[in-house]
């Protein structure tokens, strides 16, 4: 049942479009034919073209075979004969399948008058290269037949084929692609009753023009057409193009109108209203497409405008729209929940003000990076001083903004208020560097110190110097009073260690029960004294542990920094420390 039905339905096709075909052919040449040769407009390509284009090509052999054998009865009753039925059927077909081909190549959007480009491609296609193909075709078979002149009838010809493409194809493709039912149910009234008052203003300015013929005013239905084409669109300026050449043709074919102020005949006067009426088309519909462009625009826009206020009324993050000189242009109302800022207050100043000095270079780089990427987006990470004063660290991500020329115009920017997360870092940074027993820099830490010391080593006389000291026999604390005792003796180590060296000196915790001591700037006897005096308060100490007294030494090897580097004077240290050990311990000794 359903193959059945699409059958039905695809014969249904055939027959309308075929008798379409024979009703529109029949008429343009029974009403544009006159001298015996070639009609001057030709309406029934448009009607098939237009057909074609909104078939799938598996459909097109049937519609052709179709029409074909409809052009070729009404060339036999109205036209050229039986002789030349066949060949300009064939030729008329030849002209519809090529341009309905290069039209489906060159992509048929959804709306076809509203794109420039498919515009272009259709008058080039359309109105010019299948009409100059075909009227080879046509030219040759009027001179064989009817002995006409090969010149004056590929001229006819091409007029008549390319006008009538040109006028006729948009109406009859918004026709087959319902485009005007949609349009019908889509329109309000009061925008309906405006088409129609348009519309009514073209024709009675047509028929004002051209049935008199006693003043050349062939140039004012260029003004309601093309106030038509401002107001409706794309829909009525074809409407309104075809309404001025039925108005047009129709009158000056009984002789009527400024056209019959020339010299000639009729089919003269035909011929100058064909260059009349191609020039409206070729005049309104770019404007119509043009406009139909700039309408989508602006509703995008629009539309775009309506989703940025949206998201930038309810973000939480800042939207920042900048100059390129750094200037703010617009700021959403976030500022003032997370700055503290009126937005009307920042509008026209300089958003560098907005950031801590010491951070102003880079974020200045970043704006500058961010006009040089090309619309690339641009992130960074700088401190801002909010309305009372306070820092807090923002992320910023940028792009730059850029005209149809593709010049920079300024700067669009999403800022996020990071400082939470900058202190979790923070926290966690301080936690990878940090001895959880102790609280003191780790190994990790401690490597990173030493090794910033050296690497600035070239721009200090005095470098400095490491220590590292081991407690001697600490398994035996461990075994004998347990781990919470070896515990505290190790905290109790830092303690004592930070109160000895200076503020600016680093007592780290690099292994078990193993120390290093950065001494920054200090002579090897200066070092060796802070160090003695450190071994000795180690010495001293007493921790109580279940009311038994704890006590421990540690053994301590010493290295002076020099340029041999972090990993040499470490290595110093350690193997001192060793001599220190096996010299009786507790005891402090100097690297060789």
């Amino acid at each position: 049942m359903g193959d059945e039905t699409s059958n039905q339905i695809a014969t249904k096709s055939v027959i309308a479009t075929s008798a379409g075909y024979f009703v529109v052919a029949a008429a343009t040449v029974t009403t544009t034919r006159f001298d015996g040769g070639v009609a001057f407009l030709w309406v029934a390509t448009a009607f098939l073209i237009a057909r074609l284009a909104t078939l799938r090509p598996s459909a097109w052999p049937a519609h052709l075979l179709a029409c074909g054998s409809a052009g070729a009865a009404v060339t036999a009753l109205f036209g050229l004969g039986g002789a030349a039925a066949v060949p300009l059927a064939i030729i008329n077909l030849s002209e519809a399948v090529i341009a309905a081909t290069l039209l489906r190549h060159i992509q048929i959007p959804k709306h076809p008058l509203e794109s420039m480009r498919w515009l272009a491609g259709f008058v080039l296609t359309t109105g010019m290269l299948a009409p100059a193909v075909s009227g080879i075709g046509g030219a040759s078979v009027a001179s064989i037949v009817i002995g006409a002149d090969f010149s004056a009838s590929f001229a006819r010809w091409f007029a008549g084929h390319s006008l009538g493409s040109l006028t006729f194809t948009p109406v009859f493709m918004l026709l087959f692609r319902h485009d005007l039912r949609g349009w019908i149910r889509a329109t309000t009234r009061k925008r309906a009753a405006e088409t129609a008052v348009l519309l009514f203003l073209v024709v009675g300015t047509s028929f004002a023009v051209f049935d008199q013929d006693s003043m050349p005013l062939l140039f004012l239905p260029f003004l309601p057409v093309i106030f038509a084409t401002f107001r409706g669109g794309a829909l009525t300026a074809a409407m309104s193009v075809v309404l001025l050449t039925i108005v047009g043709c129709s009158l000056t074919l009984q002789g009527l109108g400024p056209i019959s102020l020339l010299h000639g005949t009729m089919g003269d006067h035909m011929q100058f209203l064909q260059f009349y009426l191609a020039a409206t088309v070729l005049t309104v519909l770019p404007i119509s497409a043009d406009l139909a462009r700039r309408t989508n625009l602006i509703r995008e826009l629009r539309d775009s405008q309506a989703r940025y206020r949206l998201l930038a009324d309810n973000s939480t993050d800042i939207i920042l729209n900048l100059d390129i000189d750094g200037r703010v242009r617009f700021v959403s109302p976030s500022i003032m929940q997370l700055g503290g800022f009126e937005p009307s207050d920042l509008v026209g100043q300089n958003a560098a003000l907005l950031v801590v000095p010491e951070d102003r270079p880079s974020a200045a780089k970043s704006h500058i990076l961010t006009l040089r990427s090309g619309g690339a987006m641009v992130s960074f990470e700088y401190r801002a001083l909010t309305a009372n004063g306070a820092e807090r660290w923002f992320e910023t991500h940028s792009r730059a903004v850029c005209d149809d020329a593709g010049a920079v115009e300024g700067v669009v920017s999403v800022l996020r208020d990071i400082s939470d997360r900058k202190v979790i870092e923070a926290q966690l940074f301080h936690a990878a560097l940090t001895d959880p027993l102790t609280q003191l820099p780790n190994r990790r830490a401690f490597q990173l110190e030493l090794d910033r010391l050296v690497e600035n080593t070239e721009l200090q006389p005095l470098f400095g110097c490491v220590a590292i000291f081991d407690f001697d026999h600490f398994k035996h604390v461990n075994d004998y009073y347990g781990h919470e005792a070896g515990d505290r003796v190790l905290r109790e180590f830092g303690r004592i260690a930070m109160a000895t060296v200076r503020g600016d000196d680093v007592v780290s915790r690099i292994g078990g029960e193993e120390f290093a001591v950065l001494l920054r700037h200090s002579s090897l006897d200066q070092a060796m004294i802070v160090c003695e005096r450190l071994r000795v308060a180690i010495a001293e100490m007493v921790i109580v542990v279940d009311g038994r007294p704890v006590r421990v030494t540690a053994s301590g090897g010493l290295a002076s920094i020099d340029v041999s580097g972090a990993e040499e004077v470490l290595r110093g240290a350690d193997a001192a420390l060793y001599q220190a050990k096996r010299d009786g311990r507790n005891r402090l000794r100097l690297a060789a």
